[in-house]
């Protein structure tokens, strides 16, 4: 037994999990809500825009973690990947400055594949940066005593980016903002990773004693964790990222659409301060909830987490009923459910996540990175938006693109997904406690 004391994290150590953290979580809260109100307010309303986008993106993304974790794997190197990456990802937010905006009807499609190639490189980068190479460097540093808090902090990252963004810069993008609006926000929020990576060049430290690893074809390393014998191998690794593959396709069914949906379908206007109110609890739950997972075992949170999240999208879907009668019961009871289905989405990663980091093979850290794009990321942005494209149009029959709303329905469909979660948490409940005993020994033995 290496003597190795499980749960300590150095100062620096945590200063770059929160930084790089957030920081790219503002980068991808652009790209997953922001650059969807974009192609909704200033291109076209239409489903299918904002479907070929979330799509594309999510391949490209995925071949790009696949591409990122092989080579951090290949050269025994994380920061490199991610300081620089981060530069080159905030001008690729930059660029969207100089998409034309409200285009007449004979040049809409032109401007959606425009939006649609921009997303896919922003994501191209984002992803080798980010979902690689940072991931890897997560997996790297942490261990199975204190995943389950690392994960949920990180996970809550994207709520403090969507405070960051909202609270600073919404008002770029809302239904009255102006051309010139939109230029600044991309300016803006571009800047933010570039100066995040300079940052981390003088922070951010590799783990010691990661070697290069060049035992395997590049070919090889780079479809490693799709191949059938590893995925038999390590089937408790993929039991659960289908865990988090479910929750994903109903956090994306609404997602795209959520900023629209409380502005434009709700009629809540002053709504930053109960979005405030969802976050902040959201996250302070979240905290209390994942020192629990980690002191007591994830074991008895699986459940519980998955009926509050179903509960929270039915509350959510029967404020339609309130909408135009009692704006201040709607907003409690917006914040009651979105505190739910937030906190849920929060409390899923020190769930699914954290258990699919402890049954990473050592030295195989990159390599699996590609796995997770694929369950988590891929087949989520593309069955989620379809089956919100499908709603959407079934809920808009005749409409004109320029008067569709985004029905309440889509927080509906949600919750019948989130049901398929069961599944893979009761095989996950049943094999982790023994599992995570064994590797608490390792460390600590």
């Amino acid at each position: 037994m290496s003597g190795k004391k499980s749960g300590t994290l150095g100062f620096k150590t945590w200063v770059s999990v929160i930084l790089f953290g957030l920081i790219g979580q503002i980068a991808w809260i652009i790209e997953n809500m922001y650059f969807s109100r974009f192609m909704q307010n200033e291109i076209t309303r239409e489903p299918y825009a904002t479907t070929l986008m979330v799509a594309f993106s999510a391949i490209v993304a995925t071949l790009s973690t696949l591409i990122g974790g092989a080579i951090c794997d290949r050269t025994g190197k994380r920061k490199i990947f991610i300081c620089w990456g981060y530069v080159i990802w905030g001008f690729t937010i930059m660029m969207f400055a100089l998409i034309p905006m409200q285009p007449s009807d004979d040049k809409i499609l032109k401007m959606v594949i425009l939006v649609v190639v921009m997303d896919c490189v922003m994501s191209l980068i984002g992803s080798v940066c980010n979902d690689a190479a940072f991931n890897t460097w997560i997996t790297d540093i942490s261990d199975t005593s204190n995943r389950a808090r690392v994960d949920t902090v990180l996970a809550i990252m994207p709520l403090l980016a969507l405070a960051v963004v909202f609270a600073g810069f919404d008002s770029l993008t809302n239904a009255s903002a102006t051309t010139d609006d939109w230029k600044k926000f991309f300016v803006i929020l571009g800047i933010i990773p570039s100066v995040a990576g300079l940052v981390g060049l003088f922070l951010m430290k590799d783990k010691k004693g990661i070697l290069p690893n060049r035992e395997n074809s590049f070919w090889s390393d780079f479809t490693y964790s799709l191949q059938p014998k590893v995925i038999k191998t390590n089937k408790m690794l993929y039991v659960c990222l289908a865990g988090n593959m479910v929750s994903s396709i109903a956090y994306q069914i609404y997602v795209n659409y959520l900023f629209n949906i409380v502005e434009g379908t709700m009629k809540i206007t002053n709504y930053i301060i109960p979005i405030g109110i969802i976050m902040v609890v959201s996250a302070v739950i979240s905290v209390i909830v994942s020192t629990l997972m980690d002191k007591y075992g994830k074991k008895h949170f699986y459940y519980p987490t998955i009926i509050a999240g179903i509960l929270g999208c039915l509350i959510i879907w029967a404020s339609k009923f309130l909408i135009g009668k009692n704006e201040t019961v709607l907003i409690v009871v917006l914040i009651v459910g979105g505190i739910l289905l937030i906190g849920v989405s929060l409390i899923m990663a020190g769930l699914f996540t954290a258990s699919y980091r402890d049954y990473i093979p050592k030295g195989k850290e990159g390599l699996f990175q590609g796995c997770r794009m694929v369950m988590y990321v891929l087949i989520p942005m593309i069955i989620g938006p379809v089956i919100a494209g499908a709603i959407i149009n079934s809920a808009n029959k005749g409409v004109a693109a320029s008067e569709i709303v985004y029905p309440m329905e889509l927080f509906l469909g949600a919750a019948i997904v989130m049901m398929f979660c069961f599944i893979p948490a009761s095989i996950v409940r049943k094999n982790q406690p023994e599992f995570r005993n064994k590797l608490l020994e390792e460390f600590d033995g």
